[in-house]
């Protein structure tokens, strides 16, 4: 066993959760040589997070990519940390400028006790800092209650510095316990009307489901 497995093995056994694939049946020790990670993998359809407890369903024509650190594949199957979420792109990777749409989720370590208010504050900030000084604008701003869970809708436009275009970011942020889900859109202002339909049925597609890891 290499270094890096180590590492990864004393993580999981310190009491990080992992994940072996989508199946929660299925273990590193069963899987078989050769066998697909999760993070090589495309998602269509329904997709069900065990980690951190939720599902959605991926537009019609358009596929989830892992959206997490990636796995470490050895002969006997894959090693693989929490599974967050997935990301949903809407043209041919590479693209540019981006347009994709996210699902992410994790533990509300930055505080003892996190809220969707600090949580969209957090996610401005992160525009911010790709942003052109002053160049953000909030759109919108909304309270929004998804599968029971109260929490904020953002629309945003801003300047990109890096990709020296204008864009549009669509964000949900939710709360369950110290649980924060984050699911957002990402694109050019002149695809955002297109593009916020199809995000509209991630949108409503968002579902609890039992925490497996």
């Amino acid at each position: 066993m290499n270094l890096i497995l180590v590492a990864l093995f004393a993580l999981i056994t310190a009491g990080y959760p992992s994940l072996h694939s989508q199946d929660p049946s299925s273990s590193t020790s069963s899987k078989k040589e050769g066998a697909e990670c999760p993070d090589d993998k495309a998602w269509t359809g329904k997709y069900r997070n065990y980690s951190y407890g939720f599902t959605i369903v991926i537009p019609r024509g358009l596929k989830g990519f892992w959206n997490s650190a990636r796995c470490v594949s050895h002969p006997d199957g894959c090693v693989c940390m929490q599974d967050h979420g997935r990301i949903i792109p809407l043209t041919p990777e590479p693209s540019e400028p981006e347009r994709y749409i996210e699902a992410y989720a994790d533990n509300g370590a930055d505080l003892d006790e996190p809220t969707v208010a600090e949580a969209v504050k957090s996610h401005l900030r992160w525009i911010r800092e790709r942003s052109r000084e002053k160049s953000v604008q909030i759109r919108k701003r909304t309270g929004i209650t998804l599968a029971s869970l109260k929490g904020e809708r953002a629309v945003v436009r801003y300047y990109d510095a890096k990709l020296q275009a204008w864009m549009m970011e669509d964000f949900v942020e939710l709360l369950r316990g110290r649980v924060e889900y984050s699911l957002y859109l990402r694109t050019p202002e002149k695809t955002y009307e297109h593009d916020r339909g199809v995000f509209d049925t991630v949108v409503a597609s968002f579902a609890l489901s039992k925490r497996i890891w």
